[in-house]
């Protein structure tokens, strides 16, 4: 169910290719363009997106960053910033817009790595040409908060570890978007007190488990010099361009490395499980624990981790935990309204109600066009219908790259609350390659149908939790290649917690083959809940699966002995 909420502060989080559901690598790409400001207001209109959204928290990344391949968390940490209003600019123009604030800044961040010991001097006469050529740059941004001070960031450019870590293996698992919203309801209905906390720093808690160097260049060498002079001075040499340059061998898992998330995961689940965590086999970024003859569970993205258990008092216990471990610096979240992974999820009356009604709004007002008035559905008559080749006018090239990145932004939001657009952003999506001026005005449709509807919201609980029900349907043949599209929700009481809509990927003879299809495609989900579920430790008496075919029922129960002639090619 969907009811209006008030306005909520949402920003966008990664998901990664690790867990046992596939995803599509990434592509940075978009990673290329000049070194230069970012610009607050062209930040979501000029990103471009590599065709999938990777689920909570991905980064939509500026062109407006250069330096070669920057590693994907740490354009998380820019995207969310610069999305708040905050604004990073690399080193040298940082300098200059900044003065003696910026200069202290990077002194202070540089001072702070030191003595944390997140990286030791490396005599540069010790290193062969190889391992020097194999050194990763250091990039310090500077950046101006909102209250008027600077801060500086000291991260390592991760791009020249692709030559030697296999894709995928740097990959750290992220909690997948379908386990925030089981637990959500869960919890909802169960009453259970919760608590989001954010560990600041985090990766710098992981030990490095491999030999790391990295090179400080011109002013960074020269601040770090500063910093110890007697550590740093004597291992200063000069590059070919006669700069300032300075060798280190890294210790922690420095922000930018690729494998520095993974490392924080593997520390982070290993303290858990020494605390007598267990791993929820079917999402390992789930772990539950019996205490005082209940069940705590935590769910984590990375360093956001929500806490779940009945007692208050327990859940405080917990985040003090945390805090000896990573230290006392720990952004936390009490209460019933919580802003977790890019959603704002909000407990009363035994349920949660889930919106993202800020992001809705910075994709309309970052869309090209100005978007006013509304739209009664996000999706006409016309949305499965394509003009002939000869008849189509493709959009040129800006139109094109706004078109593609606004469909992947909304696929963001169908898949955490907006249900009510899925259909009509899953049709888009299969036209992102080559989308014409019928395509633009179907999506014009769909942001005005959001600019009139952005507090909407979504009502979840699992008040019949024992009683999985999923509701399937295909619709014949809809798409131009004829292929048939495929709808499927769950619901564990009020609200959809899983809802998909997707276009099949073969061609079928008739509606009964593509209801089979729809149910086949939709298995696999519906299994995984299952599973993940009965992880939690609850009990499912019964899962049903309602459909509107008769035929396609048949076939699923009785296999061949109800095939007809229309379905005897069929082997189920």
């Amino acid at each position: 169910e969907i009811d209006a909420v008030a306005p909520v502060v949402a920003l966008q989080p990664p998901q990664h290719n690790y867990n046992l559901r596939p995803r599509q690598g990434r592509d940075y790409s978009h990673c290329y363009g000049n070194d230069e400001q970012v610009d607050e207001a062209n930040f979501f209109q000029t990103a471009r997106i590599p065709g999938v959204l990777y689920g909570a928290n991905s980064v939509h990344v500026p062109e407006a960053f250069n330096t070669d391949l920057i590693a994907h968390h740490i354009m998380i940490i820019i995207a969310t910033k610069v999305a708040a209003g905050e604004t990073h600019i690399f080193l040298k123009q940082g300098l200059k817009e900044f003065g003696v604030k910026g200069e202290q800044a990077v002194y202070k961040e540089l001072d702070v790595l030191h003595l944390q010991n997140v990286f030791t001097r490396q005599d540069p006469g010790c290193l062969t040409s190889n391992e020097k050529g194999k050194a990763l740059e250091s990039l310090m941004f500077l950046e101006n908060k909102q209250t008027g001070a600077v801060k500086g960031r000291l991260v390592a450019d991760g791009s020249k570890q692709r030559n030697y870590i296999e894709e995928g293996a740097a990959a750290s698992p992220t909690v997948m978007t379908e386990s925030v919203l089981i637990t959500a309801a869960i919890v909802a209905t169960e009453g259970r007190d919760v608590a989001v906390i954010d560990l600041p720093g985090a990766f710098l808690n992981a030990e490095m488990d491999e030999v790391v160097h990295m090179v400080l260049r011109g002013k960074l060498a020269e601040l770090m010099v500063k910093v110890a002079p007697q550590i740093y001075r004597k291992y200063v040499t000069l590059g070919n361009k006669r700069e300032l340059m300075l060798y280190m061998t890294l210790q922690k898992a420095l922000y930018g490395c690729l494998r520095s998330a993974l490392l924080f995961y593997l520390k982070l689940v290993a303290d858990l499980e020494g605390q007598g965590f267990r791993l929820n086999p079917y999402d390992p970024c789930v772990a539950n624990k019996l205490v005082t003859r209940a069940q705590m569970t935590l769910t984590f993205h990375l360093h956001d981790i929500k806490i779940l258990h009945v007692d208050p008092l327990e859940v405080t216990q917990c985040i003090e935990w945390f805090k000896s471990i990573y230290g006392t610096d720990v952004r936390i979240s009490r209460g019933t309204t919580h802003d977790y992974l890019g959603v704002m999820l909000s407990y009363s009356n035994k349920q949660v109600r889930i919106s993202m009604a800020d992001y809705v709004k910075k994709v309309i007002n970052g869309f090209i066009e100005d978007i006013h008035g509304s739209a009664s559905t996000p999706g006409a008559e016309n949305l499965f219908q394509i003009r002939n080749e000869e008849a189509r006018v493709k959009l040129n090239y800006e139109q094109a790259q706004c078109f593609h990145s606004t469909v992947a932004k909304l696929l963001f939001v169908t898949m955490r609350c907006r249900r009510d657009i899925q259909t009509a952003v899953a049709s888009l999506a299969t036209r992102v390659t080559e989308p014409d001026e019928d395509d633009w005005a179907k999506l014009r449709r769909v942001l005005k149908y959001l600019h009139g509807t952005a507090y909407l919201s979504l009502a979840l609980d699992a008040s019949n939790l024992t009683f999985m029900r999923w509701w399937v349907d295909a619709s014949f043949a809809i798409h131009p290649d004829y292929k048939s599209h495929t709808g499927e929700v769950l619901l564990l009481g009020k609200g959809g917690v899983i809802g998909i809509s997707r276009k099949q990927r073969l061609n079928t003879k008739s509606s009964t083959e593509a209801e089979v299809v729809g149910v086949d495609d939709a298995s696999s989900q519906i299994l995984w809940t299952n599973y993940s579920i009965k992880a939690q430790g609850y009990q499912i008496n019964e899962t049903l699966v309602y459909q509107d075919n008769q035929s396609a029922i048949l076939l699923e129960k009785n296999g061949k002995q109800s095939s007809g002639k229309r379905t005897r090619h069929m082997n189920i």
